[in-house]
């Protein structure tokens, strides 16, 4: 919780949305005594189509942003510190592992320079820190910071850790309007009917967006950002690679349950869920040349999903428009990352109409203001 945090809320508390920033926010909210409900259409945690099921779960604080605005660089920083402190309290709550792992992360990949935390090392070394990396890699970059976690069983503990805490799921339940009275948000209307609530949070990812549009509510244009990945089966007893690998044309990140995670296009697609066989290969091959011992691995999963994307390309955080709302997306490329963040932020702000000073510069009132 966040120094200060008020810890005797009664609020009833909406939260649209079943993946990492929902489930997190409403973990925070329980905890501090709110009657949370968490609405989701499908199953919970949230899953087709969902950022936090398809993601790869890089915690990649410098990697990530060797290009990224100050501001989001810091945020970024300051999440990953909080990463060992929030995957063990995760862990205590709810009996679930969420697979942190600091592993550090080995760059084969152009377009990456050696910088505060990433230093460049030659192929024997590269070699040394992963074990059947190609004999073709000659030289690499090395970021011994860099973690990991499984967004999968990171939504699963979360999950249980808000229950644990007193917050209510509601699955199967389509949110189809936020609704406003007089200039305040007084619940959410659903496919079962009208909820009462003195708050909603909306952190519906990539959905967000047209929620806000249909609910007749200002807000940022929140747009899906297509993410196509695969997973290959492996005996976790025998990993052929425990470290992150940015390779050339993918990624590959090993996860405790003997998943490895091959990602991720990156596409301008909207909602189309629709599976190239084409570019699927381009990823598993990409991963292959670099790391040879994965091409006996047979293919666990293909899937994708739509990544929350603001045209700023920050998050969107806190109030705009009507009292009583508060929006947790925009995360893009990074939720899993933000996580512990995301959860403190909005919760703080769902209980007392402030962000934390981190997070001040995300606030989703800078749409209202360019409007």
């Amino acid at each position: 919780m966040l120094p200060g945090m008020n810890v005797s809320s009664s609020k009833r508390i909406a939260i649209i949305g079943g993946g990492v920033a929902g489930l997190g926010t409403a973990w925070r909210l329980a905890q501090a005594g709110a009657a949370v409900t968490v609405y989701e259409s499908g199953a919970l945690p949230a899953r087709s189509g969902a950022a936090t099921w398809a993601s790869g779960g890089m915690l990649c604080a410098r990697l990530e942003m060797g290009h990224a605005p100050v501001a989001l660089a810091a945020f970024a920083s300051s999440a990953r510190a909080a990463w060992p402190a929030f995957a063990a309290e995760i862990e205590r709550a709810s009996g679930v592992s969420p697979g942190f792992a600091e592993t550090g992360a080995l760059v084969t990949a152009s377009g990456h320079a050696p910088g505060d935390g990433i230093v460049a090392v030659d192929g024997d070394e590269a070699r040394r820190l992963v074990p059947g990396l190609s004999a073709h890699i000659r030289a690499a970059l090395w970021a011994a910071e860099e973690a990991r976690a499984d967004p999968r069983w990171l939504a699963i503990g979360l999950a249980r850790a808000a229950q644990a805490a007193g917050a209510r799921f509601v699955k199967e339940v389509r949110v189809n309007r936020i609704v406003e009275n007089a200039g305040r948000v007084t619940g959410v209307l659903t496919s079962a009917g009208v909820q009462a609530a003195d708050h909603v949070v909306l952190a519906a990812g990539a959905w967000s967006g047209g929620l806000l549009k249909v609910s007749n509510l200002p807000g940022p244009p929140i747009r899906p950002v297509k993410g196509q990945m695969l997973s290959l089966a492996a005996d976790p007893r025998a990993m052929p690679v425990n470290r992150l690998i940015w390779a050339e044309g993918a990624y590959i990140v090993p996860h405790h349950d003997g998943r490895v995670v091959i990602g991720a296009t990156q596409e301008e697609a909207g909602f189309d869920a629709t599976l190239s066989e084409g570019a699927l290969e381009a990823l598993r091959q990409a991963a292959v040349a670099t790391l040879p011992a994965l091409a006996g691995l047979p293919v666990a999963e293909r899937f994708c999903g739509f990544r929350p994307a603001t045209d700023d390309g920050l998050p969107a955080l806190g109030g705009i428009g009507p009292e009583g709302l508060t929006l947790a997306s925009g995360q893009f490329r990074n939720g899993i990352l933000f996580a512990p963040l995301i959860a403190d932020a909005a919760a703080l702000h769902a209980l007392e109409g402030r962000l934390p000073s981190i997070a001040r510069q995300f606030s989703a009132a800078r749409f209202a203001e360019a409007a």
